[in-house]
């Protein structure tokens, strides 16, 4: 939604605009796409293989549930709020690091996050472009609200829990374009920086399907999942040796 997320940086304890015109995030941060996408992937199927194990009627509410959200979304968080939401999120993750808030702009159609970050926080500049598009705020929300609310009640957990994914996926999707700084800076390219909203988006999908139908325990059913399909992979190339 921004059109601007403008930079700054401390060097030697002296503010300085950032003059230069390179990619955010390194080499590391371009390779690590090759193993969030895939290992992304694998998350979300083992959730899909759990998904057949639950009820029709929790399946059922997730999933009307979760398009409510998005719908809902999508026709009346916009303007001011939607473009709040989306620097909100920069905010959040370039905080968290350590970094030092600058100012925020929110306009109706457009806005702009400004920070001042280190040597030691530059490599966190990637995920902060990408925050919009990949942090699941709604569904924390969502997450906290069914245990505080239903916990207990798988029905009425998921159809929290459904809305406030619905809403993140609206939120996450909707800002996507090849004029937008967030993923066109990114190392690589726009096209590398929406395979990595699509990783992140597949994770934290696999995680919230594992929660929707089979409540906390479905997280401990996904990573157990997780290792016996390492354990089979193991046995299979070097004999259980």
């Amino acid at each position: 939604m921004s059109e601007l997320d403008d930079a700054e940086k401390l060097d030697d304890a002296e503010e300085q605009k950032e003059s230069d015109a390179s990619p955010v995030g390194g080499f590391a941060f371009f390779l690590s796409l090759f193993l969030i996408l895939p290992g992304s992937l694998v998350l979300f199927y083992l959730s899909l293989q759990q998904a057949r194990e639950t009820e029709l009627q929790t399946a059922l509410a997730f999933i009307g549930a979760t398009m409510f959200g998005a719908l809902f979304t999508q026709n009346f968080i916009k303007g001011h709020i939607s473009v709040l939401i989306h620097e909100f999120k920069h905010a959040l993750i370039s905080n968290l690091v350590g970094n030092k808030y600058k100012g925020m702009r929110v306009d109706k159609n457009s806005g702009d996050f400004q920070y001042a970050y280190t040597k030691k926080t530059a490599h966190y500049n990637a995920f902060i472009s990408l925050a919009p598009y990949i942090v699941p705020i709604c569904t924390f929300v969502g997450f906290l609200l069914s245990i505080a609310i239903a916990s207990g009640d798988s029905f009425v957990a998921s159809l929290i829990l459904g809305i406030a994914y619905g809403s993140d996926l609206t939120l996450n999707f909707r800002d996507i374009s090849p004029i937008q700084t967030d993923l066109t800076d990114i190392r690589g390219g726009y096209r590398v920086g929406v395979m990595y909203v699509i990783g992140w988006n597949l994770f934290t999908a696999a995680f919230v399907l594992s929660l929707a139908f089979h409540g906390l325990s479905g997280i401990g059913m996904l990573l157990g999942s997780l290792a016996e399909l390492f354990i089979s992979l193991h046995v299979f190339i070097w004999g259980g040796q």
